[in-house]
């Protein structure tokens, strides 16, 4: 068994039934013959099983402790069946953008079976019918619980799923010495738990000596640059979310993006996003009336892995970036926003970006699971409760070349984030082959006109490229 690290443990306790904890992509691809629905989901089936030893988070399951006395388990599940995890589905003939936009969000919203390994792949037939993708195009829309992994890791995973050239599939029979654990009697998992409560509030109290000088350090430098500092804020997206979903899908040309990004010193294409997002919110708020008079900020992952960490659980840390809602000149905005993520990413580097993980492992299960219940509730409060980010935004690097998964090519990838109570939007950006798709997701109560939405960031995006346009003519 392999004990889960208190960042990961962190979405295990989490785990809601309107608000689950799991990640998502979807790829799409166009395979070099077309086969039979029936045909491409045994080869899908077999492919998984092919390379079920790359991954661990393929056939372990969670073992939770009583009472959250302790941090969960990863427990090799010795009921494992490959057929549990795999599902097929078929869009209709007059299906629209709109109609499948629908069906990601009702793919998204379902929860796992916490008793199984955390991971669900469904093929989707009929991509073909969507405006854009050729004949016998097919989605493998694939879902693992957050709690066995990150973005980065996550792509890391993709990646072995596939390769740079069509290659046939090939039938085989999966080998490997991978064995199911039964598990442990609930006296030795009682007895470690006692140990490491008696540990905990020692690695607390370390963590702390390492962290209060650095924090008092920090209040006592004066500002290194001029950058607005984050504000506490209500914002229509700080409230309790149901257990419906809502997904928009909007592409940008990457080449834009990077000619944007390049305007400024000191620029990437993370500060281009999120001073889109910026725009897009602010007009959002204004057409409700509901603008909020300081800056509105998100939250950024920040990979932390190292080289020598496996590409399993979660390496991260957490930016608090200004999406400067206050300000309505694009290129201004972009300006402010790119010194606030650098001013947010210094003030990291100083304190140490490991310091979110190891505060979660030096904090003690119960009291990690107690928090987590009191911030839900907290969502009940009338009028909601102020908190310093109204959303996340993940910017995740795809592959700049073309991907294959056997002959079939991968024409379109994106992924999907997470939603709780509290922070109740998701922004990911994935780049493949030269398209950035920005994937929203949100809870009816929390988005209440996604189309309105849509616009706002075709509309920012298109603002702040003329805005670069013009100044480069200007110059």
């Amino acid at each position: 068994m392999q004990q889960l690290n208190g960042l990961d443990a962190l979405f295990a306790h989490n785990e809601r039934q309107h608000a689950p904890m799991h990640i998502a992509a979807l790829m799409v691809y166009t395979p070099k013959t077309v086969k039979h629905k029936k045909f491409q989901l045994q080869e899908v089936r077999g492919s998984i099983e092919q390379r079920l030893s790359l991954s661990a988070i393929f056939r372990r399951r969670l073992l939770t402790v009583a009472y959250n006395l302790d941090q969960p388990y990863w427990l090799e599940d010795i009921n494992f069946k490959l057929d549990n995890h795999i599902k097929s589905h078929e869009l209709s003939a007059n299906t629209t953008d709109e109609d499948f936009q629908h069906f990601l969000a009702e793919l998204h919203r379902q929860p796992m079976d916490m008793q199984r390994p955390l991971w669900e792949a469904h093929l989707i037939s009929g991509m073909d019918r969507l405006p854009g993708y050729a004949k016998g195009s097919f989605g493998l829309y694939m879902k693992v619980h957050h709690a066995a992994l990150d973005g980065v890791s996550g792509t890391d995973i993709l990646a072995a799923l596939h390769g740079l050239k069509p290659r046939a599939f090939k039938a085989a029979a999966a080998t490997d010495n991978w064995q199911g654990e039964t598990p442990p009697s609930p006296w030795s998992v009682a007895r470690k738990a006692y140990i490491n409560n008696l540990r905990k509030p020692l690695q607390l109290i370390q963590q702390a000596r390492e962290l209060m000088p650095k924090l008092r350090k920090e209040l006592d430098t004066e500002p290194r640059d001029h950058a607005t500092p984050v504000s506490w804020q209500k914002s229509p997206f700080n409230t309790r979310i149901d257990a419906q979903r809502n997904v928009l899908l909007v592409r940008f040309d990457f080449t834009r993006l990077r000619s944007i990004r390049r305007h400024f010193p000191h620029t990437t294409v993370n500060h281009v996003i999120l001073c889109i997002i910026g725009g897009a919110l602010r007009n959002y708020l204004i057409a409700l009336n509901k603008l909020p008079s300081n800056s509105l900020a998100s939250l950024i992952p920040v990979n932390v892995r190292s080289r020598d960490q496996d590409n399993c659980g979660n390496a991260i840390s957490m930016l608090i970036g200004n999406l400067r809602t206050d300000i309505e000149d694009p290129l201004q905005r972009l300006l402010a926003v790119r010194d606030g993520a650098n001013s947010a990413k210094k003030l990291s580097d100083h304190i140490g970006r490991s310091t979110l993980s190891n505060v979660c492992r030096a904090l003690p299960s119960s009291i990690e699971a107690g928090v987590l219940r009191a911030l839900s509730a907290l969502a009940y409060w009338p009028g909601g409760v102020a908190m310093p980010a109204c959303t996340f935004v993940s910017n995740v690097p795809g592959p700049p070349v073309p991907l294959y998964f056997n002959d079939a090519k991968l024409v379109d990838m994106l992924g999907l984030g997470l939603i709780m109570d509290h922070v109740g939007l998701f922004h990911v950006a994935m780049s493949y082959n030269g398209v950035m798709t920005l994937s929203v997701l949100s809870s009816p109560k929390t988005l209440h006109e996604p189309e309105l939405y849509r616009r706002c960031l075709l509309e920012s995006f298109a603002a702040l490229d003329n805005s670069v346009k013009s100044a480069a003519t200007t110059n």
